[in-house]
This record gives C-alpha cells, structure tokens and sequence, in this order.
C-alpha cells in the first residue's frame, strides 16, 4: 500500500476552540494544490482519512476536489494529536485500509508517524502546512515502509503549475 502523509494547510489563528479553526484562503489555495499536485503525480487514494479538526477536514475535501476523487472523505479521532502509530495502525486495518491511503493530520503527530513508519532514529521530520509524505508501507506495521517522496508546499506548486499548463 502507499499511504500518504498530509499537513493541513495554513487556518486561521483565532476561533472559538483549537477544533474550529477553519482555512485561510491561502489555506484553501494550499489544500487545492496538494490535490492537483498529487493528481500530478498519480498519486489517487482509494480512501481518504482525515482528523475530525475543521481545518484538517477542508484540507482534505478541498484536496479531493483538485484530484477528483469520488469517495468520501471520512474522519478518525486518531489522527488528532496524541494518538500513537500502532493505535493508528491497528484503526486503518479494522477500516480495511485500501490500496492507497490519504491521512490528512497534525504536527507534530504526523512527523512522528513517519519516522516510526520508516524506523527513522530522529523521531521528528518536519512538515510544512500542506506538506505531503508518500511511504510504500508493504505491512501494516512501524519500520516496515519506506519514505518514497516528500514534498513541501513549494514543491507542489510546481507539480500543480504542470497540471495546469498540461
């Protein structure tokens, strides 16, 4: 399977709780990017996972949109902060997982998933908001992937400006 690794794009700083905060337009640019980007790639989830946070869910379905995905975004609590790999495993095999496997999260819960995942021995990786992690995870289980991409924001819009110009 390749699972995919996303930041949630840029939201705003002030909401009624940590949970509503919502995308910025710039955030919402960002989210459509990773989308075209991915497309760009070929990189087309089966399935598509988000945190129940607002501005992790509209990065999700905006990023879907730009890619043309025809499934529905759907959430798990254990991609809020705090969740630790093997639970987070243990949730997309009950889920029945999929081929390929969007996880749209958190920092710093997202940088320590792929470096167990890998078996980096840092334990933090850095992800940028909008950021994406491509990892050929051949099990479900820490130390079995391998990192096969990981682009920043930057780098994405450059894949999505060939989307666009193709």
């Amino acid at each position: 399977m390749k699972l995919y690794l996303a930041r949630h794009a840029s939201a705003h700083d002030v909401a009624p709780s940590d949970a509503a905060r919502s995308l910025t337009l710039e955030g919402q640019e960002e989210a459509r990017i990773v989308g075209a980007a991915m497309a760009q790639l070929q990189a087309i989830p089966t399935r598509i996972f988000s945190s129940p946070l607002l501005r992790a869910r509209q990065t999700a379905q905006i990023a879907a949109r730009a890619m043309q995905f025809t499934g529905e975004v759907e959430t798990l609590e254990e991609l809020r902060n705090d969740t630790g790999t093997e639970e987070l495993l243990r949730t997309l095999k009950r889920s029945g997982g999929g081929a390929d496997v969007l996880l749209v999260g958190h920092m710093p819960d997202l940088s320590d998933h792929l470096a167990i995942l890998v078996g980096a021995s840092e334990p933090r990786m850095g992800f940028g908001k909008a950021s994406v992690a491509c990892v050929d995870l051949p099990e479900l289980r820490p130390k079995s992937g391998q990192l096969v991409w990981f682009h920043s924001q930057k780098q994405l819009r450059e894949f999505a400006k060939q989307d666009a110009l193709g």
